[in-house]
């Protein structure tokens, strides 16, 4: 009789460990960041806790940072409106995320992005104290191996996969649209004088355009999405020569977020700092030879494009 080898009816043994932290920094009296991790299958989680670790089998995942702008009385409450009214339309409806398509579920998550800069717009219309504040928004959802970036600003998601570390957003700025065009360099972006001029911003119009990117997931990849505190301190070359000094000398993940949020301190830390890290563990997929991490838009149409109406926004 052949011998037939029966399909491994085990589940895939996967879990992902995250880290988040957010300090003022060296200059600034009050943080205007923040950050959430929201696993889907669990209650509504509170802004700025500071890790999950070894979280196995779970469901869909909501990560996401958020810099907000408008002084003490009013960024704090852009950027923490962000991400709690997101989470919680999603805690709501995740039923309906976990069965749908993945076209579904992006339009979910672009409708909860909508709701809150709705709500943060009608707030700071409605209120003198917070006229003109606004957020930026960097978030993850994943789902199985499939990680989905939903961008608004310029803060960042970076991907570190084996000794390729690669920024997987696009900045919605000034200069992120000039280094897109090929006009200036990541570099001279760097100390552009316009820098800090953003395209967009929860809460500076009632209607946004979201950018969405995706990513698959591989074994062992390394996430980090970050506030331009982080960034904007640390040259390009230095920020990615510190990753992978990290992850190649095997320090745990908590270590890791601390070590770089205290590396734009030590270089100045002109503005708030928030740091969430992700490590992929066990049965995702190997990463195949050439496979490289880079910024892969979802299909959207032309006008659904940021870079076609600039908003002079100040970050």
């Amino acid at each position: 009789m052949p011998i037939v080898n029966k399909p491994d009816s085990k589940p895939k043994a996967r879990s992902v460990d995250i880290v988040g932290m957010t300090d003022v920094g060296c200059v600034r009296s009050s943080n205007e960041d923040c950050f959430v991790i929201q696993p889907l299958h669990l209650d509504l989680s509170d802004l700025n806790t500071a890790s999950l670790t070894h979280l196995s089998e779970h469901g869909d995942l909501f990560v996401g940072v958020s810099d907000g702008m408008g002084g003490a009385a009013a960024g704090e409450v852009a950027s923490s409106t962000a991400l709690s009214t997101i989470a919680d339309v999603l805690i709501n409806k995740a039923k309906m995320l976990g069965d749908c398509k993945v076209e579904t579920m992006v339009e979910i998550v672009e409708q909860a992005v909508q709701q809150a800069n709705k709500s943060i717009f009608e707030a700071a219309q409605a209120n003198k104290a917070q006229k003109g504040m606004g957020a930026t928004m960097t978030a993850l959802y994943l789902r199985g191996d499939k990680a989905f970036c939903f961008q608004i600003g310029d803060s960042r998601a970076y991907v570190l996969r084996g000794d390729r570390f690669c920024k997987i957003t696009r900045d919605q700025s000034f200069v992120g649209h000039l280094v897109e065009m090929g006009t200036i360099t990541e570099e001279q972006a760097a100390r552009h004088p316009q820098r800090n001029v953003i395209l967009q911003a929860m809460g500076s119009a009632d209607k946004l355009k979201v950018d969405v990117s995706f990513l698959p997931v591989c074994q062992d990849d390394l996430f980090i999405l970050c506030t331009d505190g982080l960034y904007s301190e640390l040259e390009a070359k230095d920020l990615e020569d510190k990753v992978k000094y990290l992850a190649e000398n095997g320090y745990n993940l908590a270590h890791k977020v601390n070590v770089l949020i205290d590396a734009a301190k030590n270089s100045g830390g002109h503005d708030n700092v928030t740091v969430v890290g992700l490590q992929f563990k066990g049965d995702y997929p190997e990463r195949e030879p050439g496979e490289d991490p880079k910024f892969q838009p979802f299909p959207f149409t032309d006008e659904d494009n940021p870079f076609g109406k600039m908003f002079q926004i100040q970050n």
